[in-house]
């Protein structure tokens, strides 16, 4: 092939298709049978690292690596691989104590550098932003008053009277109970989102806003500051009404009108049910909260969902809340400081083995794409229960049969009948176009053929028990203007309008780079559970000057005594409520020591970079001859 015509055929690769239409399942049977083969991928087990599906990472990017890659603290080397970040940000985080302005330095080194660097290493970030820090919360971020309970100090000072000119920021409980009615921090909130919408809606590393900016950790409760006299720490258990919160899921939605948002889920309130009726998805806290007496897995959860569609006692019911998973996600975060603690058996809220497994089973049966286990220790007995947990959790894609004329005349059609399955328990919210590839043996790209496949329609099934749908999508594309001979035919679900393959399928093919190069997992230093990097044969691992780490006898990083940050057994005294309310955090839980300037990218970080955009996502099925 000359050189001339190769360099045609990559600059503009896409040999237009002609496409039969497609009915509502993707569904059309009109593929010739001449000359026609069949083939059956060998389906994987792996666990699949796919956008906005699985564990998230809690306030950094990485969490599992040795190499430690963007310096954020001592590797959880138990923990899966990650394909979204969850960041949390106060309004003081983000402003000069005296400036009403967002500052351009602090976003810069706090969101922008976030939603870079999860970027560089192809992960999605979701972010919530919050006003009301948890009473006591330490505070690490240097650009913050140390009195700070969330709001900057000029917005306390136009409130109350005091914050600025040597006056203290400290919000005084009936202040912090009672601001979420104020006009005025209401008016001000509306600015605040509306200038961060502006800047980050339609960034395409942001998965999706969690709604929050009320309540204590912007979590739509008052923990921590309800007065004792109140029946709870609830909103309306306060005094609010619908009219006075609504205008704050409200100013979410006018200021990020192009990205996915959720809304945290309770059972007082009607909140919730008005979030997704306008098309937010749902999340809730506490998944794994068994405790004796009142929980969040027996009373709370189930509660609040029939809540959600009772005509009777919820002013804004959302009847269809229960298929809302279909267009919309639904995600869940831990109660407790990790895995590690379900499986302390001297922790009061210790779990069972049994108890773990309904939890997953829980998270499953609602639908659930993302869980937030706060990028902490898992331990080795629930290695296969988190294995089978992720591989359902959210969407997982097969191809399970290929009909396909593997010899093809120039100038006629490759005809393709592909069958799929969703084998997970949720759609992607995003379509990642199917799309099909000829390669060369020698790796050179010949041409692109994009379906008009909409894989957000490829359901699955609504309950565990049923088989996943079948999908089948029938297409043909002319073969112009490509030299006779023998090709790969490749297949991979790439971001919209390029040829990035972003989603692994759950088949075990021989798998090739964006570039067409051969792709080889390096398993060498993988555990047996998941794809997890575990330490050299020497048992050491030196991070940088700051102090040197070795694994116990779970083969888990553990800090030295140099200061570095250890969570301890400590807990918030629990709150007896009724309710979804009664929050159970860990002290270790309110803030993260997290300082978004030790984030960079760097020399030691390329590595780790260079890996991940390497990684291969095109899955080889056959070969076509051209003749």
């Amino acid at each position: 092939m000359s050189s001339t015509l190769l360099s045609f055929l990559l600059a503009s690769s896409i040999v237009h298709p002609a496409i039969y239409s497609f009915s509502n399942n993707d569904v059309n049977n009109s593929v010739n049978d001449s000359n026609v083969i069949k083939i059956y991928p060998k389906s994987s087990d792996e666990i699949l690292t796919n956008p906005g599906i699985g564990f998230t990472d809690f306030q950094r990017i990485v969490s599992n690596q040795p190499t430690n890659p963007f310096y954020e603290g001592a590797p959880v080397l138990s923990y899966p691989d990650t394909s979204t970040v969850y960041y949390r940000f106060y309004w003081d985080q983000l402003t000069k104590s005296d400036n009403p302005n967002l500052n351009e330095a602090m976003l810069q080194r706090k969101i922008d550098n976030v939603l870079q660097i999860a970027a560089s290493v192809n992960k999605k970030v979701v972010i919530r932003f919050m006003a009301l820090r948890g009473k006591g919360d330490p505070i690490y971020d240097a650009d913050v008053n140390k009195d700070s309970s969330g709001i900057p100090c000029w917005l306390v000072q136009e409130l109350y009277g005091h914050g600025l000119n040597g006056t203290s920021c400290h919000l005084s409980d009936k202040e912090a109970v009672y601001m979420f009615k104020n006009p005025w921090f209401l008016h001000r909130t509306q600015e605040f989102l509306s200038a961060l919408g502006k800047r980050y809606d339609n960034n395409k590393t942001l998965l999706r806003i969690d709604v929050g900016m009320v309540g204590t950790w912007g979590e739509w409760h008052l923990y921590g500051y309800a007065p004792k006299n109140s029946a709870s720490v609830g909103l309306p258990d306060n005094g609010y009404k619908f009219k006075d919160l609504q205008p704050y899921i409200n100013a979410i939605i006018t200021s990020f009108p192009h990205t996915p948002k959720l809304m945290l889920g309770t059972n007082k309130g009607d909140f919730l049910s008005y979030a997704t009726v306008n098309g937010m998805g749902w999340r809730v806290d506490c998944l794994g909260d068994w405790t004796k007496g009142w929980n969040h897995m027996e009373n709370g959860y189930p509660t609040m969902i029939s809540h959600m569609t009772d005509t009777s006692t919820n002013s804004h019911p959302d009847v269809y809340f229960n298929q809302r998973w279909k267009k919309a996600a639904v995600d869940f975060e831990i109660c407790q400081g990790s895995l590690q603690d379900w499986h302390n058996i001297n922790n009061p809220r210790h779990l069972t083995y049994n108890q773990v497994q309904k939890t997953f089973d829980f998270a499953l049966k609602q639908h659930a794409s993302l869980i937030n286990a706060k990028s902490a220790a898992i331990p080795d007995e629930y290695q296969p229960l988190v294995k089978r947990f992720l591989n359902k959790l959210g969407y997982r894609y097969q191809l399970n049969q290929l009909d396909v004329n593997d010899i093809v005349h120039t100038d006629d059609y490759l005809q393709l009948k592909s069958t799929w399955q969703n084998l997970g328990v949720a759609p992607s919210y995003t379509n990642y176009p199917v799309t099909w590839r000829l390669r060369s043996a020698n790796g050179n790209i010949i041409a692109y053929y994009t379906s008009k496949a909409n894989i957000v329609n490829w359901l699955p099934a609504d309950n565990d028990d049923d088989k996943s749908p079948i999908y089948i999508v029938n297409e043909k594309f002319k073969i112009t203007n490509i030299p006779k001979g023998k090709y790969f035919l490749d297949v991979g679900l790439v971001d919209k309008n390029s040829h990035k393959a972003k989603i692994s399928l759950a088949i075990d093919t021989k798998l090739t780079d964006d570039n067409g190069q051969y792709y080889i997992a390096n398993k060498e230093h993988y555990s047996s559970y998941i794809q997890q990097y575990v330490p050299s044969d020497d048992g050491q691992y030196v991070p940088d000057n700051r102090g040197q780490y070795v694994p116990d006898n779970r083969g888990q990083y553990v800090p030295d005594n140099r200061g570095q940050y250890k969570p301890n057994n400590d807990r918030q005294k629990m709150v007896h409520a009724s309710h979804l309310y009664a929050i159970r955090h860990t002290k270790t839980n309110l803030s993260q020591k997290f300082d978004t300037r030790d984030m960079t990218i760097d020399k030691h970080s390329e590595p780790y970079i260079e890996q991940q955009n390497s990684i291969g996502r095109w899955n080889e099925i056959t070969v076509i001859n051209i003749i």
